[in-house]
């Protein structure tokens, strides 16, 4: 990747002000445009006010697209696969709910997040699953984090408190998590929120298409949980409160990478 002049915010993370600069593969697509121009994607002060988060160094979307892409253009599909004991052959994938092929969003997530997130309730947006694989026997959601080396991020929680909204998720999670998770809900909703929200909405989907559904959590081996634990031992927390955890699988990115599904 050719590195071309970027601005180094007040933390010290450097930002491309152009982000096709941080995006290896197929960076004119028109769903990453989409993606960095949502308000949210955007910074809101300091150096690098009004730049695309796609253009930092610790953007977990750009390490998305630029993996995965790579892996779907290039035909390699089959070492990710093989990376979680999966066999399947790749359909598409989805990137951010949105068809790299057509730009559009899924029409079959979409009405899964209208039911489980109604529009009328999630007024400022619903769950993006960062990158959905979908094979011709197996749906994997990716929940991908990335933050800074060294440092202890926010990995899969939720800061805010529950309102009324999220009943919702309770009432689907009877089918899926066990009775410590259910009992206890608004602590360990809130700390595995991420993981919660993409186990369930990955099961509605899966189903509706007849598939087998996987969920996988990538994160770096080099920063930790605000809880101390690694991300794999948070991980394997949020595994033992489901009913079947077996087609849960953990990875970094240093192993995917390490074992040659380069970005």
């Amino acid at each position: 990747m050719v590195k071309k002049g970027y601005v180094v915010s007040e933390s010290g993370v450097k930002v491309f002000p152009k982000y096709q600069d941080n995006i290896t593969i197929d960076k004119d697509n028109p769903i990453l445009k989409k993606k960095a121009n949502f308000p949210r994607e955007r910074y809101a002060r300091g150096k690098v006010k009004g730049l695309s988060r796609l253009g930092s160094e610790n953007s977990e979307d750009a390490r998305s697209w630029n993996l995965f892409r790579s892996l779907q253009l290039q035909n390699d599909m089959q070492k990710y696969y093989g990376l979680i004991a999966v066999r399947d052959n790749l359909q598409n994938q989805l990137f951010w709910g949105l068809d790299p092929q057509t730009g559009e969003f899924d029409r079959v997530l979409k009405s899964i997040l209208d039911e489980i997130e109604p529009p009328h309730l999630w007024k400022v947006q619903q769950t993006e699953p960062d990158v959905i694989v979908i094979g011709q026997k197996n749906i994997v959601f990716n929940e991908n984090k990335l933050g800074k080396p060294g440092a202890n991020i926010d990995a899969w929680n939720r800061k805010g408190l529950f309102t009324g909204k999220h009943q919702l998720y309770k009432r689907k999670a009877l089918s899926f998590f066990r009775k410590p998770f259910i009992d206890n809900f608004e602590v360990e909703a809130r700390r595995f929120y991420q993981l919660m929200r993409n186990y369930i909405i990955g099961e509605h989907f899966a189903k509706r298409l007849n598939k087998v559904f996987h969920l996988v959590a990538i994160a770096s081996a080099e920063n930790k949980s605000h809880s101390g634990l690694s991300h794999e031992e948070e991980f394997n927390k949020f595994c033992s409160y489901l009913f079947d955890s077996s087609r849960c699988h953990f990875l970094t990115w240093e192993q995917i990478e390490g074992g040659g599904c380069q970005r």
